[in-house]
């Protein structure tokens, strides 16, 4: 099977193509606001997802605090005494 090529260049196409190409007028299109603006829309857009995912995240994995009444019958149920338990609460504060 012969590769044959089947495109020709026409006769003097080159020898005037600087010519015509420097008879085109040059556009100078301004680019509008939007377009200024769309590489900061798009960040901005991507920081509300990744704080939206994140909240979301964290949200579901969270661990629930624990209630006044748990702490108080986890603190009846330990070996801790009412003086120690009001020496850490003047430390912590």
């Amino acid at each position: 099977m012969s590769k044959k090529i089947e495109y020709k260049v026409p006769d003097g196409y080159f020898e005037n193509l600087k010519t015509r190409l420097s008879a085109i007028p040059a556009q100078e299109k301004q680019p509008s606001r939007i377009q200024k603006f769309t590489p900061y829309l798009a960040l901005a857009a991507c920081f509300a997802v990744a704080v939206l995912v994140g909240n979301l995240v964290l949200n579901r994995t969270a661990t629930p605090a624990a209630s006044d009444e748990e702490i108080i019958e986890y603190l009846v149920n330990s070996d801790i005494t009412l003086a120690q338990i009001v020496d850490c609460l003047i430390v912590n504060e």
